[in-house]
């Protein structure tokens, strides 16, 4: 279960073994393959270590304090973990590593599970006190890291990937016929804690878990210790703008310097969008006149290039650019490759371009990445958020909805919007979801899920609530598995200054018209970086994001992997996938016939089917 991440921690393992009696002292072993003594343990603890701080053998997990009372397995970073060492030693504590994992236990031993609150970061740990014969789970207030898990009334397995919850006998790859419905009909995934896998789940973001051991039968407890809290805007917000982009900027600087925090290199991806190239910007000048790596996706395609922005940046910063350029021929090479590290179905190429940029990373020996995953949810910076912030104007009869619709419909949006983007935010778009499902699946699947229920990914109640719902639920959760895989993969550490907790709630809770205002989105950031961002880049309204030509790789298939995929002669996911449909279906959209699914539709088949595959599910 350790091992089949090595991906995840390249420069070191350890293992700790337990009977579990409080007077059991446990034993360890690091970068050692050996059991324990008896060889079956009731309690067992692997890490992988990818040395950021203390790159020392004092960092090696799992970790200890007080003779062996508290044990840690951890995958993250706190980024405020030096103020809170100087706060815990200013009470007594005693350090013996510069770490931020014994932090976290330190933290614990002094606050208990509200330690968390403390934190400014992100993690998925598991600390096992061996007095009290209790296990304290917790993963970050967004999920920027994972933890996943399976539980019997006699066993609990956890871990950061599912394939390693997957080693252990007799977990059972049986496919989650709701989930897989739900991806297929609307794209969507990770808006819940079920899997793909029937059985396994993830912590929910913002959630403890609690494990008794002491009990005969296993049960958990699961605990929300962080919502992302709205406030109603109040009178005098319109007149206090110069205040509120003042307070984003600080925020905002606050966080990069934060996340700079590394006893290895720190660069950055870079796409050439508002929200990467403010995060280069503000850290190349906060970076001790030391240079910033940065890693960029490029196409020859000019719909999809996007190195005139990016050459702005690099010229205007210290800054050390990396351009990747990936292509059809290595998208089909890597696919199943990028999907065993994935664990889940993808629903676009596009992860490709950022698996890509990783990659690159780790070849440059460049660490840690910053990106910019957030900006988006935080900022209302997709199109989807112009045209929901429209339609709650119009409900309550505001009077600027007009000068508003008209600077969008004539900026970059009104261009980029298309019924195949909009459709499956109709909230009476049930029957185009069902069509597709209906289009490309079994008819026993079809009489079996007669009733799926559809994910309500419409305009919600208000601007801040659907912005609440899309960090939570509905598109963060997908992108941070996206990224957290495509990072770890290549032995790369993601971090996501957009979501320190502080700097998103404030700019969630911002006014309308602060992200929204003359049909560009993002004003505040905008505004923030005056001076500081070219204004070629700060006053783009184009977006484009990762994007891959997807609908050329699919049409032209270079190796021939969507043919052979479907001249098998069962589908390894024909519980759900109907062969024969599937094959009308491709063969209409390269025909490029009225009415065929979209590249977007079909590559969601095809991702499903390749998984299946990959993962031997049944």
């Amino acid at each position: 279960m350790t091992h089949v991440a090595k991906h995840r921690g390249p420069d070191g393992f350890g293992f700790a073994y337990f009977n579990g009696a409080a007077e059991d002292a446990g034993q360890s072993f690091h970068d050692q393959d050996r059991w324990p003594d008896p060889a079956r343990p009731r309690v067992g603890l692997g890490s992988r270590r990818l040395a950021i701080l203390d790159l020392s053998a004092a960092g090696t997990m799992p970790m200890q304090i007080e003779d062996g009372q508290l044990w840690i397995t951890y995958n993250g970073e706190i980024y405020n973990y030096v103020e809170l060492r100087a706060e815990l030693e200013s009470g007594g504590c005693e350090f013996n590593t510069r770490t931020d994992t014994e932090v976290i236990l330190r933290a614990y031993q002094r606050w208990g599970a509200d330690c968390v609150n403390h934190f400014h970061g992100m993690w998925s740990f598991a600390i096992y006190d061996r007095l009290e014969r209790y296990v304290f789970c917790s993963r970050d207030r967004f999920g920027i890291k994972p933890f996943y898990y399976f539980l019997t009334p006699s066993l609990f397995l956890f871990g950061s990937e599912i394939k390693q919850i997957l080693e252990y006998p007799d977990v059972p790859r049986a496919i989650n016929e709701t989930v897989a419905s739900q991806f297929l009909a609307q794209g969507t995934h990770d808006h819940s804690d079920e899997t793909f896998f029937s059985g396994i789940r993830q912590l929910p973001a913002g959630h403890s878990l609690h494990l008794l051991l002491s009990e005969s039968d296993f049960s958990i407890r699961l605990e929300k210790y962080w919502e992302l809290p709205l406030h109603e805007p109040g009178d005098k917000e319109a007149h206090r703008e110069q205040e509120y982009i003042e307070k984003f900027r600080d925020l905002f600087r606050r966080s990069i310097r934060r996340h700079l925090r590394s006893d290895v290199p720190v660069g950055s991806c870079l796409s050439g969008g508002l929200d990467s190239s403010s995060i280069v910007a503000v850290a190349s000048a906060e970076n001790d006149r030391r240079p910033i790596h940065s890693f960029s996706s490029c196409f020859e395609n000019d719909s999809l290039d996007e190195r005139p922005y990016i050459h702005e940046i690099v010229s205007s910063a210290y800054v050390v650019p990396h351009l990747v350029f990936p292509n059809a021929e290595s998208f089909w090479k890597d696919l199943n490759c990028l999907l065993w590290h994935q664990d889940e179905p993808v629903s676009s190429s596009s992860v490709y371009a950022q698996w890509s940029v990783m990659r690159a990373a780790r070849q440059a020996r460049i660490p840690v990445l910053l990106d910019g995953q957030g900006g988006d949810e935080i900022l209302c910076g997709y199109r989807k958020f112009y045209v929901f912030h429209l339609w709650h104007m119009l409900k309550r009869a505001d009077p600027r909805v007009v000068p508003e619709a008209v600077a969008w419909l004539g900026g970059a949006g009104g261009r980029n919007w298309s019924w195949k983007h909009a459709k499956r935010y109709v909230p009476h778009s049930r029957n185009v979801q069902r069509s597709m499902v209906e289009r490309t699946c079994d008819a026993d699947f079809l009489e079996r899920t007669t009733q799926f229920p559809a994910v309500p990914i419409g305009p919600g109640q208000s601007l801040r609530k659907r912005q609440k719902a899309d960090l939570m639920r509905y598109s963060l959760p997908a992108l941070l598995r996206y990224e957290d895989r495509n990072s770890m993969a290549h032995s790369i550490e993601s971090r996501v200054p957009m979501l320190d907790h502080d700097l998103a709630t404030f700019a969630v809770n911002c006014a309308p018209n602060l992200k929204l205002r003359d049909g560009c989105t993002k004003w505040i950031l905008r505004e923030a970086l005056k001076g500081v961002l070219p204004d070629r880049v700060r006053l783009r309204k184009r977006k484009l994001g990762f994007e891959t030509p997807q609908r050329e790789w699919l049409a032209a298939d270079s190796s021939g992997m969507i043919e052979s995929t479907l001249a098998h002669q069962a589908l390894a996911a024909g519980r759900i996938l109907s062969q024969t449909k599937i094959r009308t279906e491709f063969r209409r959209f390269r025909d490029s016939q009225p009415g065929a699914l979209s590249e977007m539709e079909l590559f969601r088949v095809l991702s499903l089917e390749l998984w299946a595959q990959v993962f031997r599910v049944a």
